[in-house]
């Protein structure tokens, strides 16, 4: 009798685990924002999540200097959420896209509007780890997207 409750009580974790992953991708779909200065340069990066897909575009003064497209993937990693892109291609425009041998794991906090990503603690690249506090773009009345950001301090 206590093999079974544990199996059911083990069962049940494991389907909440699953469950959450599944609201997280529901969370996250639509476009994300972050403002970053780096070497100097101020940049906008944005991620796009739809369904099992996503877009990364960095921006430097409103021109695109990266464009990333490919597969999107959330699991559990122990007590951490995390995102899993993979199927990457990646190019200076939309238009120009070459397959990338790479994935890219991060682990993420999802708080309202604000979506908190570790990223390039994976693997050594040449992008410096780092936590970036992404927003929630809101859509217009015209249909398209105004990214409301809050500066950290």
């Amino acid at each position: 009798m206590k093999r079974l409750l544990l199996n059911i009580a083990f069962a049940s974790s494991l389907f909440a685990a699953t469950a959450a992953i599944a609201d997280d991708a529901e969370l996250l779909a639509g476009k994300w924002s972050v403002k970053k200065s780096e070497q100097g340069q101020n940049i906008t990066q944005t991620i796009e999540i739809k369904k099992d897909k996503f877009t990364f575009e960095i921006l430097n003064e409103g021109q695109a200097v990266l464009h990333a497209e490919g597969d999107v993937k959330f699991e559990k990693l122990g007590p951490f959420n995390s995102v899993h892109f993979f199927h990457i291609r990646a190019g200076d425009s939309a238009s120009n896209l070459q397959d990338v041998d790479e994935e890219r794991t991060s682990i993420y906090l999802i708080d309202g509007d604000t979506w908190t990503m570790a990223s390039n603690f994976d693997a050594a690249r040449q992008q410096k780890p780092s936590a970036d506090e992404y927003h929630r773009a809101k859509a217009t009345a015209q249909g398209g997207t105004l990214v409301v950001m809050k500066r950290p301090q």
